[in-house]
């Protein structure tokens, strides 16, 4: 597919994108249990809380593993300094995960109720906020493993979460008929077995932490890299899940479902591009270290034109079957689904261009300018929705992203530019 030189690099693609079609297979599956069992009020309390889950996951994390896949892929040469980076790495992943989960268990109350109006949110919130520490140490360990690019172990680790979190969910929900709580405890438990038996896969590359870990420089880098991950993921977050919130504030939960639904279908043109990214960062890390600036030049330009073309392929297919697919998939009740995603179709198939190549300002040594870009777009991807929400429903959800996500893509190939016309090449 890439004209890259290594076949490990394809190989590594490969796992890659099994993983992700995994995750969003499981995620689909999952989704049209979920709305077919529990209708599309059902499904709209889903959404928020896992929402909710997903960005509070952000700070859980602390963008540590994506610290950990940059330093691992720096210094992969030097065992030692990546065993320090590594522990330092799950420590501070255990602190930040365990105070991510105190807040959320704390604001359980007001986040249910004074802004969503949804009584039955606040015990499934609680329930949610026990799992941050564990992932936030599985994510750990996923950055560990890209940086190594030991991408099958990585695509296992995926796989296995998706898949025991599908099962257990759909075991919940159908045979037990736990509703919206079992769909809830369907993600919970995995992900508390999966952080603690995650860690097996570093063992080996796990120092035993003493007095010294508290002071050395390299947990400071890990933080301070982090800390600029997790502005930039969290604002991104927002700017691509915000409409679904609002929509829960503005509305109701039964539109939130309504729109779920769309999300999923254009979640599948993100695939390619997310799958490379994982293996883009750790090959320009290395390539911008030995002042390989023309191997990088070739690959942004090949990479950000190859996965525009699969994005579009896809987004064409959803234009003529959707109808027909939402009907099948999740019954005519879900219909108000399709124009949604025919909008959001628009901005995720150009903004999939920069997707795939998205670890580029931290694979520089740039990371900053992740969270101020994402920043910028989170702002007007919230005037648009506070527009256009009250006045268009969930359409305007959908203009208001699709229109952000244009407006993020130009400006961030704008400054890549930039950076490219800088390179000694």
């Amino acid at each position: 597919m890439f004209n890259l030189k290594l076949s490990k690099t394809m190989k590594d693609v490969q796992w890659s994108f099994i993983s992700l079609v995994t995750a969003s297979f499981a995620h689909l599956l999952l989704r049209i249990v979920l709305g077919r069992e529990l209708g599309p009020s059902g499904l709209g309390i889903y959404t928020l809380v896992f929402t909710i889950y997903l960005f509070g996951m952000q700070f859980a994390a602390f963008g540590i593993g994506s610290a950990l896949t940059k330093y691992v892929a720096e210094f992969s040469d030097d065992l030692a300094k990546t065993k320090k980076y590594i522990s330092s790495g799950m420590i501070g992943s255990v602190v930040t995960g365990t105070g991510m989960g105190i807040f959320l268990y704390l604001l359980a109350g007001s986040i249910s109720i004074n802004i969503f109006n949804i009584p039955e949110m606040v015990d499934l919130l609680k329930i949610t906020a026990i799992c941050f520490p564990f992932i936030a140490m599985h994510k750990t360990v996923l950055g560990a493993l890209n940086g190594f690019r030991s991408m099958k172990t990585f695509a296992f680790l995926n796989i296995i979460m998706n898949v025991s979190v599908l099962l257990l969910s759909v075991y919940l929900v159908l045979f037990l008929q736990e509703g919206v709580v079992g769909a809830v405890m369907g993600f919970v438990i995995p992900t508390i077995l999966l952080g603690l038996i995650s860690i097996i896969c570093i063992r080996s590359d796990l120092m035993f932490p003493d007095r010294s870990f508290l002071q050395n420089e390299i947990l400071r880098d890990v933080f301070h890299f982090g800390f600029y991950v997790v502005l930039g993921n969290s604002i991104g977050y927002i700017y691509t899940h915000i409409d679904s919130l609002m929509i829960g504030y503005y509305m109701n939960e039964i539109d939130v479902g309504y729109y779920s639904v769309a999300i999923i279908f254009v979640q599948g043109i993100t695939l390619v591009p997310s799958a490379i990214q994982k293996v883009t960062g750790p090959i320009i890390t290395k390539n911008y270290a030995k002042k390989e600036y023309e191997s990088i030049l070739k690959m942004l330009k090949s990479v950000s034109l190859k996965s525009f073309l699969i994005s579009l392929l896809f987004s064409l297919i959803l234009v003529f079957f959707g109808k027909t697919l939402i009907i099948t998939i999740f019954e005519a009740v879900f219909l108000p689904a399709y124009l949604p995603l025919i909008i959001l179709l628009i901005g995720y198939t150009i903004y999939s261009m920069f997707m795939s190549i998205g670890t580029f300002y931290a694979s520089i040594g740039r990371v900053q300018l992740s969270y101020k870009i994402a920043l910028f777009s989170a702002i007007l991807n919230i005037v648009l929705n506070i527009l256009f929400i009250p006045r268009y429903g969930i359409i305007g959800a959908a203009m208001a992203t699709s229109i952000s996500l244009v407006t993020l893509t130009t400006v961030h190939f704008l400054i890549i530019r930039h950076f490219v016309k800088s390179f000694d090449v």
